[in-house]
């Protein structure tokens, strides 16, 4: 069994795994907040940072992380219908409840780059005279005639590799053939018959190790014109985010406490440690360390929202996808819940 098939195996063998944080006596006194998520995923790092070092206790927050492997718009669907409180997920599907009527609102940021790598076999990246030191443009231009797998047709991964092709001029019908695969440990499978693939941690650290050239990452700033972008977020009803608006900031501050510990240079290993032993045990602790280290750029300083956040992913969405939404982003998202500094 590989280490990412562990991973999968592990964290969705039952439809509904539930991880209770805090003591038992601590929840006595605390607000009970459920969060759900379509994966257990280091992209989620700072709620699991404040559970972990007891920044929720502190702020008087109970969480449970419900992790729903039937996908994204059924962890949603529990917010939406009130059998949970906040969904750890992609801006675009409070963009896509807002579309429809609901009042769904974005009321932080998790995570501010994309999430989504790029790696390409090694014999066809030293072929095409690929080193560390190619510049980014050059890399995604030495695409132009490959198989490139992505994990299925419309989705994040395929849209994040038009965009890259489309920004030095390639024509991704014409110019490559796109491989829809599947999941990511299809992808695994698939790189032996591919050119390149997209990746994401802690899969993309096993691919480099094994000697695939990464020819872009996510996390690391890779893609230019996405920087700065949110892509997983706090998302929450307007009611639920409203009628104890304190809760609500508690849950922020602690949060915050979580992306500050991550960035810290001390208290970063310990948070890394007691995560990997709470959340991830199944995996190798060396990949761990590394996707760590290697998607900790990418977590805010705070929760904010930047002001042109969901803005940026309609006009992405817009160009890549079919989601066309009118909606107005800034009714979509607030920093009104963030706790003063």
């Amino acid at each position: 069994m590989t280490i990412w098939k562990a991973l999968i195996r592990g964290s969705l063998r039952a439809c509904v795994c539930a991880f209770v944080a805090g003591s038992a006596t601590a929840a006595l006194a605390q607000d009970k907040v459920t969060f759900t998520a379509s994966t257990l995923s280091l992209f989620n790092m700072p709620v699991y940072v404040a559970d972990v070092m007891g920044h929720f206790t502190e702020q008087k927050i109970a969480p449970e992380i419900t992790v729903l492997k039937t996908g994204g718009s059924t962890a949603l669907a529990a917010v939406l219908g009130g059998n949970a409180n906040v969904y750890i997920g992609a801006p675009s599907s409070a963009l896509s409840a807002a579309s429809r009527g609901v009042e769904a609102v974005v009321i932080g940021s998790v995570l501010n780059e994309v999430s989504i790598d790029l790696v390409m076999r090694k014999e066809v990246a030293e072929q095409a005279g690929l080193t560390d030191r190619t510049p980014v443009a050059d890399r995604f231009r030495a695409l132009k005639g490959k198989k490139i797998g992505v994990t299925g047709s419309g989705s994040g991964s395929h849209q994040v590799v038009q965009y890259a092709l489309r920004s030095v001029g390639l024509d991704p019908e014409r110019d490559t053939t796109i491989v829809f695969v599947g999941g990511l440990e299809e992808l695994r499978a698939a790189l032996p018959r591919l050119d390149a693939t997209v990746s994401a941690s802690p899969l993309t650290e096993d691919f480099v190790r094994s000697g695939a050239y990464l020819m872009a990452s996510g996390p690391g700033g890779s893609y230019e014109a996405l920087k700065g972008m949110p892509t997983v977020v706090l998302v929450a009803t307007k009611r639920w985010a409203s009628a104890v608006p304190e809760r609500t900031t508690r849950l922020l501050a602690a949060i915050a406490s979580a992306q500050r510990d991550i960035h810290d240079r001390q208290a970063r290993i310990k948070a890394r440690d007691l995560v990997y032993a709470k959340y991830f045990p199944q995996l190798e602790k060396a990949l761990y360390d590394a996707a760590w280290e290697t998607i900790t750029p990418a977590i805010p300083t705070d929760p904010a929202m930047p002001a042109d956040a969901l803005r940026r992913s309609i006009d992405f969405l817009r160009e890549f996808s079919d989601q066309k939404y009118s909606v107005d982003p800034d009714k979509v998202y607030t920093n009104a819940y963030l706790p003063k500094s």
